[in-house]
């Protein structure tokens, strides 16, 4: 699933209904939400409430102290001849604090999450940055400016590499010094992006035209280029191929020294993430309720773990997997042989990534502002 953010200006009648970023469910009981709205050459102005229906003014950056339990955000948007817009509502989940759950607010809507030199890098979809984050104190340490919508991560080479869905490019930064070194242009919505420690090069899958890249880490340079057909979410690499998850429904096996297609497979319904465990792959499907397993000595789907519709992200940790439910919003555990939930966790909204770094689980809430962390 392409998740673009678009958030559309109405030519008459008030404002837009308003956008409420910031967590679900958190354990700070004085949470921060932010909203977003427009109308064009208008200003806008915010109502608001928790729990009732009588609203009151309130600033873009909203912050109250709730007690433990479920409440209820009402934001309504009024331009300065009075319209308002249409209601948003949003359910709050107030959470007692425990040793093994923090929620992290690093603004804007995380989409991926990498581990690199001693901290975690988070791809924020909405700010156009790339946080650094500590894990030693949870804080975020850097903010770097790359380009328009950054959506998936890789890293090697001394470098985090971002592939930036909204201007068409691939942005390098150097983890020593926070800094970007390198923007490489490679077209049309850049989203899967992979590094491949073994030559030194970092392949994209571009989700717009079908363009897969090759890049010379060494140089910054475009190795080749060819169109291996679908819209692209995610690459991975493993038994010597490049494997390609697309938005048919398919995953496509690609020989790197060519970027021939080798194999198509078809696989379930919207097959966003691609994992390299266990001796095969496998995939998650956000229209489909499978994992399927393939193997990559007979290219055949050998397994399809039933699951809940909705995976995103998955990661292994050598006993089970752990997957993002972004319909759900929940963090799960799997059995990897059965597909069946050992474990679920609830998120703050639309968790897309999952990183397994530092002894926590952490994972990215694309419709939220946070970045939530389980030490298992």
């Amino acid at each position: 699933m392409l998740l673009t953010i678009l958030i559309g200006l109405l030519a008459h009648g008030g404002p837009t209904k308003p956008v409420v970023l910031g967590p679900r469910r958190t354990t700070n009981a004085t949470p921060v939400y932010r909203f977003v709205a427009h109308e064009r050459g208008a200003r806008i102005s915010f109502r608001c409430a928790f729990d009732h229906p009588r609203l009151h003014r309130c600033p873009a950056r909203y912050r109250h102290r709730l007690a433990v339990g479920r409440h209820v955000l009402r934001v309504r948007a009024v331009d300065g001849r009075g319209r308002q817009s249409a209601l948003t509502r949003v359910a709050v989940q107030i959470v007692k604090k425990g040793a093994r759950l923090r929620e992290i607010d690093v603004g804007g809507r995380p989409f991926s999450l990498a581990e690199a030199a001693g901290s975690v890098w988070i791809a924020n979809f909405l700010s156009g940055t790339v946080e650094r984050l500590d894990p030693a104190t949870n804080r975020v340490v850097a903010r770097i400016q790359v380009g328009g919508e950054p959506y998936g991560l890789a890293v090697g080479g001394g470098s985090v590499w971002v592939g930036n869905n909204g201007s068409d490019s691939v942005t390098r930064i150097d983890t020593a010094t926070n800094q970007v070194v390198a923007t490489v242009p490679v077209g049309d919505r850049p989203i899967g992006i992979a590094y491949d420690d073994s030559d030194g090069s970092v392949w994209v899958a571009n989700f717009g035209d079908s363009f897969v890249t090759h890049i010379d880490a060494a140089t910054n340079a475009i190795r080749a280029r060819a169109v291996v057909p679908g819209e692209h979410e995610d690459v991975a690499l493993g038994f010597g191929s490049v494997w390609i998850p697309s938005e048919e429904g398919w995953i496509t096996r690609v020989d790197p020294a060519g970027l021939a297609a080798t194999a198509t497979i078809p696989v379930a319904a919207d097959p966003d993430f691609a994992l390299v465990s266990l001796g095969s792959i496998w995939t998650t499907a956000y229209q489909g309720s499978a994992v399927s397993r393939i193997d990559p000595a007979t290219n055949a789907v050998t397994a399809s773990l039933s699951v809940r519709r909705g995976l995103q992200g998955i990661a292994f940790d050598g006993a089970s997997f752990w997957a993002a439910n972004y319909d759900d919003s929940r963090l799960v555990r799997l059995d990897p042989g059965s597909g069946r939930t050992l474990a679920s966790w609830s998120t703050d909204g639309g968790p897309r990534d999952v990183l397994l770094a530092f002894g926590s689980v952490w994972v990215a809430n694309s419709r939220a502002s946070t970045v939530l962390r389980l030490t298992p």
